[in-house]
């Protein structure tokens, strides 16, 4: 007998005084123990008799057992089984009891839905099925207790138990069940038929068993695998993954995209086909070590592309473990990194290069890293110091660094490096034969290509002979000094006595001049008092007295002329020398019967004007007075010589012999006889004496009969 709880409270009012009517009168106290029971929720079994339509009273075993679910008592199962004493049945009935009682305990203890049908199926009432969805018996009963599942599940599940029905065949589905509160959770329902003796289908046994969380959970890990796919795929290298013995089971896109190969081409170890054969071997070796110790596999290797290249990758794998450290999978990735093997080659060539230019530098080398330390020096810095580069890196190199030189070495290194700027230092450094030699140390920051601060590289050379000379160029500008302030001392006399001197010269040929005009007034006055007394060698006698005073007089001014050449500073102005030939000509007024050319293309320069005035009149002057005839000729021109222009003034006169060439220019130095032609000697020592002043030189060139060529130098 099946009841729910509102059927006991029933059976307290209107049944229940029936039962007790048939109650042997002397049982009837044992309907408290059911009361109790029931009202503590508690398990039962009584024992009465029952008055039978025999008209004799026969014993049955009550039992109750409470359905309970979301802790509260939903229905009561009960079952009343006949004991028959007498016929010895009372054992055998009690074994069924209890039987049927662990069958409905074990029931009621699992969290599952147990039910069963009649054999087409239909549903009588299912207590367990009630209590979770809140249905009624009247609600259970045929097929109404498919209101209570999914409308999404219903159809599909009724084709299900139908087909099992109709076949006799196990029934196995899964769908979603309405609980009381509303909520839908997923069951799976599995049912059996159970055959009787005669081969017909007697009823249905089956449970439905909550899977709801094991669904989550399988939704979940279908998100979670879509996502994994979804961003392996969008991932710009190859994934792949391969089963505990290393058999590749799945590659993202990528791999097909870049093989060119279809998922149906891609199996079993086609994947080493793309390996280059020069690198599988390796490949495989370490791939199978991997799977057999279950360690990291890390490899580079080429990967063929769909147009055929091969192109460096790097392959790494881990392997997925449980918790129980079982590997379950490995995940792997293939990085092309072709470019960047590509740019570490050519990084090892420059790196080569450079070690390879430095090495062979006629400087000493180094270079530091971001944390100040020096990590590599060139082959004439080691050569220096006679040391091997494990001593030198860190601050190993400071350790030959004098020891007056070193905290102001470091000082600015530091503070160099502090602000990213270039330095430069002078300090001495041990040589390998012990010798302290002066070494000057620049230093410029490195920066990456994308301008983060690399370190520094620097270069020493050895500026000991320069310090050496530095030193000697130091005291001879000491000297240079000393003798630049006795030399102003000896120039400031110097013009003092000049000062003196040209006081003197005009003094002296002021009062010299003098007597000497008087004496040639007197000896005119005299030839022309007593004229019709002299005679004609006294005549001559008397202009001789007066062509020696005059040559006495222009003695006098030569030597003051020749004593202010290069002492007296003119300004420079813009000469044209042939104007200034014009002007020299005039004074001179030379006798017609000369001819004197000059060139067209002569000069004009910017210099002092009179000292030029000077040497060419004394020059074109003593060619006409020292010419053998009274027809003579004159040629003067000019040759541009780059930084200075020479000058020629030539005549067709009787010439000098050559050993008379530097003669003509002492002082005081004739070639004739001055009482044949006047003449002072000093002239050309003036031209001389004028044209070195001003940075240039004069040359005679003649021949004795052939005339005379004078030539000097005069700077632009």
């Amino acid at each position: 007998m099946d009841t729910r709880q509102e059927d006991s409270d029933k059976l307290g009012a209107n049944q229940l005084w029936g039962f007790v009517k048939a109650l042997h009168p002397e049982d009837r106290h044992r309907i408290t123990q059911r009361t109790s029971a029931i009202a503590q929720g508690q398990q039962y079994e009584i024992k009465y008799r029952l008055l039978a339509a025999d008209g004799h009273y026969h014993w049955f075993s009550e039992q109750g057992t409470p359905v309970i679910a979301a802790g509260q008592i939903q229905d009561w199962i009960v079952s009343c089984t006949p004991v028959d004493k007498e016929n010895g049945l009372e054992e055998p009935l009690k074994a069924l009891q209890e039987s049927e009682q662990r069958y409905r305990s074990l029931v009621i203890a699992t969290s599952q839905i147990v039910w069963t049908t009649d054999a087409e199926g239909k549903v009588d009432d299912i207590p367990a099925w009630r209590a979770y969805t809140g249905q009624t018996v009247a609600e259970v009963q045929g097929w109404s207790w498919i209101s209570a599942v999914h409308p999404e599940d219903r159809d599909r599940t009724a084709q299900t138990w139908n087909s099992a029905v109709e076949h006799k065949t196990l029934y196995n589905t899964e769908y979603r069940i309405r609980g009381a509160d509303g909520n839908y959770r997923y069951f799976w329902a599995r049912g059996v038929p159970v055959i009787a003796e005669d081969g017909s289908i007697r009823e249905w046994v089956g449970i439905c068993a909550d899977i709801h969380e094991r669904k989550q959970v399988e939704e979940e890990l279908k998100k979670s695998e879509k996502r994994y796919r979804d961003l392996a795929n969008a991932m710009p290298l190859i994934v792949w993954t391969a089963q505990p013995d290393g058999t590749m089971d799945y590659y993202n896109q990528r791999w097909f995209d870049y093989t060119g190969l279809t998922p149906e081409q891609n199996t079993g170890s086609q994947w080493q086909a793309i390996i280059h054969p020069d690198d599988l071997p390796e490949c495989l070796h370490h791939w199978h070590h991997a799977v057999s110790t279950g360690t990291f596999y890390e490899i580079e290797y080429r990967f063929r592309r769909k147009d055929g290249i091969y192109r460096w990758h790097l392959g790494r794998a881990l392997p997925v473990r449980d918790t129980n450290e079982q590997i379950l999978s490995w995940v792997g990735t293939a990085t092309d990194i072709d470019d960047r093997k590509r740019f570490e080659e050519a990084l090892k060539e420059s790196e080569a290069r450079f070690r390879s230019m430095a090495d062979n530098a006629p400087v000493m080398i180094w270079v530091s890293g971001t944390d100040t330390q020096c990590h590599w020096f060139n082959q004439p810095w080691l050569e220096f110091t006679g040391r091997k580069m494990e001593e030198e890196v860190g601050d190993g190199w400071a350790q030959r660094v004098h020891p007056e030189d070193k905290e102001p070495c470091l000082n600015i290194y530091l503070k160099a490096f502090a602000t990213r700027q270039r330095f430069e230092m002078e300090y001495r450094f041990q040589r390998a034969d012990g010798e302290y030699r002066w070494l000057v140390d620049t230093g410029v920051p490195r920066f990456t290509p994308s301008g983060d601060f690399a370190g520094y590289i620097g270069s020493c050379i050895d500026i000991t002979e320069r310090k050496s000379n530095e030193e000697a160029l130091r005291h001879r500008a000491e000297e240079l000094t000393y003798l630049t302030k006795m030399l102003a001392t000896t120039n400031t006399a110097l013009e003092k006595r000049n000062q003196e001197l040209d006081q003197f010269a005009y003094v002296a040929s002021h009062d010299l001049k003098a007597p000497l005009r008087a004496i040639a007034n007197l000896s005119q006055w005299i030839e022309d008092d007593i004229a019709e007394q002299l005679g004609a060698e006294n005549r001559r006698q008397m202009e001789l007295l007066r062509g020696r005073v005059h040559r006495l007089e222009a003695l006098i001014d030569g030597l003051l002329q020749y004593s202010r050449v290069g002492r007296i500073a003119t300004p420079t102005e813009f000469v044209s020398v042939k104007n200034l030939l014009n002007e020299v000509l005039t004074m001179l007024a030379p006798p017609p019967e000369f001819t004197i050319a000059i060139a067209q293309d002569l000069p004009a320069l910017r210099t002092q004007k009179m000292p030029l005035f000077q040497v060419f009149s004394n020059l074109i002057s003593n060619a006409i007075k020292h010419h053998d005839r009274l027809d003579g000729n004159i040629r003067i021109s000019a040759t541009d010589r780059g930084d200075f222009y020479e000058f020629t003034v030539a005549d067709d006169g009787p010439g000098i012999a050559a050993v008379y060439h530097e003669k003509v220019f002492g002082i005081f130095q004739t070639l004739e006889a001055r009482d044949k032609v006047e003449n002072t000697g000093v002239g050309l020592a003036i031209v001389k004496k004028i044209v070195e002043s001003q940075g240039g030189r004069i040359y005679l060139a003649s021949q004795e009969g052939q005339g005379a060529t004078f030539r000097f130098t005069w700077s632009k």
